[in-house]
């Protein structure tokens, strides 16, 4: 992506790299203990315990009660599996220690663990798990599962109601009678205005760092967005994975808008974390929509998905794409087409999604390249672009407007 200010004169100034402010590598997302550094993951804490002459300890049965939601507990098809995460998200519901688990499979526990704060965004104060093998004449006969608290439980409540209170004042301006999108846009737009990008912020790998803070990074900006959509009434889930050009770990989200699924990455629609210094010094809006509905193949661009926890849908729905929805959406070259583009613009900022790379070119060359942006808009100090050949979008602004 480039930006700069084409100035009346004929001459481009101002010329200078996306800067990505990225997080460090250093283990999955989901993974236990991981923090905002990107260093090594808490480890797991394991140990063994002999049941060996002694009698088997017995249990109450889990009731079989439904999961609350959630895509990844969705996607288990094993009544075995369902029952370990409902097991488990009890448990850390309750900040209970020593759930028993009919699972030999320390692989499994870990995926399910991964699953269920995937699903569950409000769990914020654990941290990770232990777990213990239970053995009795050198076989394993059980798990027992523990998970891990970053606070107490008078703790978990005062910022319980705090998230609540930020959550209350953000849904009260909910648009009404609306569809889905447009209320994916609004939550959207809600947490990148009042959130900043910060590698220290604190809890940034939880909702507290958004809603109690207002500073986070990606896995934050996350799992907020996701717990708004999720009180919204809206399906989201935590995505997570790589940036494909740095290799740096990632969260961003999916959803469901108006019966398909989206991909949704709030944290690059934060001028605060794509350009360097902040959007002050770059003159661009708070807000880029450049990642708000997009399809897998857009997401995969710029994105690696990580499926180890579960699979993620392969989305090809363009209705609610933010270029699609705002007409904003070129798929030839048509001045035609431009001139009423330009003409129905409201505000002085104007965004346009070209369809493949030789529209976008096309546009390119006559806006920018023959100065035509002119025939548009005006100013003493000319105007300012952004320019992505990645997601094939263009921004135009006048620099003293915004």
């Amino acid at each position: 992506m480039l930006i700069g200010v084409l100035l009346i004169s004929g001459c481009a100034d101002g010329f200078r790299d996306r800067q990505s402010r990225e997080e460090p590598a250093g283990g999955q997302p989901l993974s236990h203990g991981a923090d905002a550094q990107g260093e090594t993951p808490a480890p797991v804490t394991e140990w063994t315990t002999d049941l060996t002459g002694q009698e088997e300890p017995t249990g109450e049965e889990n009731d079989g009660q439904e999961a609350d939601g959630g895509y990844y507990y969705g996607t288990l098809t094993d009544d075995g599996q369902r029952m370990m995460y409902m097991q488990m998200l009890d448990s850390m519901r309750q900040m209970g220690q020593d759930e028993e688990l009919a699972c030999r499979d320390e692989d499994l526990i870990y995926r399910i663990f991964c699953a269920v704060l995937a699903d569950h965004p409000e769990l914020f104060y654990v941290t990770g798990y232990t777990y213990a093998r239970v053995t009795q004449d050198g076989e394993i006969m059980h798990m027992r599962f523990s998970a891990s608290y970053s606070m107490s439980q008078a703790e978990v409540a005062r910022c319980k109601s705090g998230i609540d209170e930020y959550v209350e004042t953000c849904l009260s301006y909910l648009p009404a009678g609306q569809d889905d999108y447009a209320k994916i846009r609004y939550l959207y737009e809600y947490v990148i205005c009042n959130t900043e990008y910060d590698l220290q912020a604190p809890e940034n790998q939880n909702i507290c760092s958004v809603f109690l803070y207002g500073r986070s990074v990606c896995q934050g900006y996350a799992k907020a967005f996701q717990y708004l959509c999720m009180r919204a009434g809206i399906d989201a889930a935590l995505v997570t994975g790589r940036i494909k050009e740095s290799g740096y770990g990632h969260a961003w989200n999916l959803v469901r808008s108006n019966g398909a699924y989206y991909y949704v990455d709030a944290t690059w629609g934060d001028a605060s974390y794509t350009m360097d210094g902040g959007a002050a010094s770059s003159g661009l809006p708070d807000v880029n929509y450049e990642y708000l509905c997009v399809t897998t193949e857009q997401i995969e661009r710029t994105h690696e998905i990580d499926m180890s926890v579960a699979q993620m849908p392969y989305c090809t729905a363009t209705d609610d794409n933010y270029y699609v929805r705002g007409h904003a959406f070129f798929s030839s070259f048509d001045e035609g087409a431009l001139d009423a583009f330009f003409a129905n613009r409201v505000g002085k900022y104007v965004t346009f999604r070209c369809e493949t790379a030789d529209v976008y070119s096309a546009y390119y060359e006559y806006l920018i390249g023959q100065e035509h942006i002119f025939d548009y808009m005006d100013s003493d100090a000319g105007v300012s672009y952004s320019d992505n050949e990645e997601t094939l979008t263009f921004g135009f602004w006048l620099p003293e407007s915004l």
